[in-house]
């Protein structure tokens, strides 16, 4: 079998054009990460929808914060560690895994690792304990370990910045500090109070006079609202980049990109597109960095004589196994089947999918509804609170799915899948 060469990256976080219409959001990030070198960190708090980029803009912040990747004259030099959290994790649990992120990258320093043990002690008490200790932060033992953590941190952090961090835990470089990414922050438990936590932390590492750590979270919008209930205050620490869908020219570029890559790994065979084919993956990608990776690469696939027209994007786009299809596997179907367990949020679903992804009122949604009308409000809330529908700001009662193609797909496949 002829394999053919793709460009295209739908399952990497990290593809050709990843930068484009994130230039202010990653400029920003420099920005930041120079400021918290001084003294004068402003946490960053990356909102999206599924699939609008956030893992890629996290993974461009862990490249610039450890100068591997740098935008101005500014190399950052700060210790850069990532977790992802999940709705199960508790305080002990955080905890466990940030010391654990840190230890992994100092790993190749003896010295350091022994700093680790001894500034990050009661970890081990933790685990000597056991699920003893998985309790509420309002407990005396969640306060001890919520206290413990913050002053590990400091520590650390006064450790890394130090002019000693040479001699002291064996670095060849002092770190100008701390950055701490976590991934899907809005899966934070309330148990891990994470809004408290990190207004806490701010507060103390300023009175230590060691206000060198930088958080950039990343989550689908209702982080918000997790931050809030942990803390009133505690979105005022963050500055908040909301992404939003990529534009039809910046879709156009990203697939230009691309194209552009293809022609340098193959000269010889080069690849062309008619301008109406990039008007159909703007139009199927509705935006979405993530889909027009895959509708790109799906319509790419199928290609038999390298030139791209729109029946290439059509067919890639809607055969069998194409891209509508692979997007459902990795984003639809777990939320349409895992998500909900019951029928009737479906049949919620499939009457939204009648007008696509255009606002609904739940009027209309009643109309044609079968069911008691208290099993339609439960179900409205249910969806909206899993962020599976939309409610439109300042408006009640309206409500729209967030794809278009999540539509396409419920028509479509659906009710296939649910017959295997």
């Amino acid at each position: 079998m002829k394999y053919k060469y793709n460009p295209f990256k739908p399952n990497s976080p990290v593809f050709k054009g990843m930068f484009v219409g994130r230039e202010y959001e990653i400029e920003r990030t420099d920005e930041i990460l120079f400021h918290t070198k001084y003294g004068n960190p402003t946490n960053i708090l990356i909102i999206g929808e599924r699939g609008i980029g956030k893992s890629s803009l996290l993974l461009v912040a862990n490249y610039f914060s450890k100068g591997d990747l740098n935008l101005s004259d500014n190399i950052h030099n700060f210790l850069t560690v990532q977790i992802s959290l999940n709705k199960d994790m508790t305080l002990p649990d955080f905890a466990k895994k940030l010391k654990n992120v840190i230890e992994r990258e100092l790993r190749r320093l003896n010295k350091g690792l022994s700093f680790i043990k001894k500034t990050w002690s009661f970890i081990q008490r933790i685990e000597i304990a056991g699920s003893g200790l998985k309790q509420s932060s309002n407990t005396d033992n969640g306060i001890e370990i919520f206290d413990n953590l913050i002053y590990s941190i400091v520590d650390t952090v006064k450790a890394l910045t130090s002019q000693d961090a040479i001699s002291e835990i064996g670095l060849k470089k002092q770190k100008e500090g701390l950055v701490i990414l976590i991934d899907e922050a809005d899966s934070a438990s309330k148990e891990l109070n994470l809004g408290m936590f990190i207004k806490n932390l701010s507060e103390t590492l300023v009175l230590e006079n060691c206000n060198k750590v930088l958080f950039i979270l990343a989550g689908l919008p209702n982080i918000c609202d997790i931050l809030l209930e942990s803390h009133e205050s505690s979105l005022r620490l963050f500055e908040q980049f909301e992404l939003t869908p990529l534009s039809q020219k910046e879709v156009t570029q990203v697939a230009l990109k691309g194209i552009q890559e293809y022609n340098e790994k193959k000269p010889e065979n080069k690849l062309t597109i008619d301008d109406k084919a990039y008007n159909r993956i703007y139009f199927f990608s509705e935006g979405y960095p993530h889909f027009v990776q895959q509708i790109c690469y799906s319509t790419l696939s199928i290609d038999d004589d390298n030139h791209i027209s729109i029946e290439d994007v059509e067919n890639g786009f809607g055969n069998k196994g194409g891209a509508v299809d692979l997007i459902g596997d990795r984003y639809y179907k777990n939320l349409f089947f895992n998500k909900i367990n019951v029928d009737s949020y479906r049949q919620i679903l499939r009457i939204m999918a009648k007008k696509w992804n255009s606002w609904v009122s739940k009027e209309e949604i009643r109309q044609e509804f079968k069911g008691k009308a208290s099993t339609l409000d439960n179900g409205i809330k249910a969806l909206r609170d899993r962020n599976i529908i939309l409610s439109k700001k300042g408006a009640r009662g309206l409500y729209r799915l967030q794809w278009a193609s999540f539509a396409f797909w419920i028509r479509t496949y659906s009710k296939y899948i649910e017959q295997i």
